[in-house]
Formats: structure tokens, C-alpha cells, sequence
């Protein structure tokens, strides 16, 4: 018990850990027409991104549903944060872990969070 307490701990400061609970953007929210200050109006994506500035070596995530629409989905959110200045190497996606209709954002912290894949 006490060695896997210890393993714990020592594996711990590697995880990626999630700084605030994963925003969701729903379909019908995005589908809304929009602009580049829609998206700064959005005050929960507004936090993550200026979290993600505070936080060096700390990544965005975006995790979406799977197949084409989810990940023309995902990479048009991706590209929108982008032209609002956010580093696109700071942005990761990942299918899966949000419902069929959705977009989740979080922002990630943690040694693990430097070593993620920048996606393309």
C-alpha cells in the first residue's frame, strides 16, 4: 500500500492535469453566425485562453466528436483561435470525450502538457 502511495506521487506532477472543468460549446451555439469578437464575448472561452497565456507550457485542448464533421468542426474552432492570436502550437485535438452535438475546451497544465503533439 505504502509503495503505491508512493508511485502516486511520484507519477502525479507528469499527468496533464485539467485547470478548470472542460467548457462545452454546443452545436446550436456555434452554428450561430459569428465573428472573431463572438468568440472573445464568449466569456468561458475567454478565460481558458487568457488562462492559457498566465500558464506557461499549458495547452488548449479541444476534444470533439468523431468523424468528418466533428473534426471540420474542431478545426474550424481551432482556426478561429488562432487568427484571435492564440499560438497554434499551444492547441491540441482530440476525439472524443464530449457528446455527439458538442465542443469541449480545456485548458491543460502540467509537465504532460509540454510534451503533447501540436496538431496540424
Amino acid at each position: 500500500m505504502r509503495t503505491a502511495i508512493t508511485l502516486l506521487f511520484l507519477i502525479l506532477p507528469f499527468a496533464a492535469v485539467p485547470a478548470a472543468p472542460m467548457y462545452v460549446m454546443s452545436a446550436e451555439q456555434w452554428m450561430r453566425p459569428r465573428q472573431g469578437a463572438d468568440l472573445l464575448a464568449d466569456e468561458r472561452l475567454r478565460e481558458l485562453v487568457l488562462g492559457l497565456d498566465e500558464q506557461p507550457g499549458s495547452r488548449l485542448q479541444i476534444h470533439y466528436p468523431g468523424g468528418e464533421a466533428g473534426g471540420l468542426w474542431a478545426h474550424e474552432l481551432r482556426s478561429w483561435l488562432i487568427a484571435l492570436g492564440v499560438p497554434g502550437a499551444r492547441i491540441e485535438l482530440a476525439p472524443g470525450g464530449v457528446q455527439a452535438a458538442a465542443l469541449g475546451v480545456e485548458l491543460l497544465t502540467g509537465q504532460a502538457a509540454d510534451s503533447m503533439e501540436p496538431s496540424q
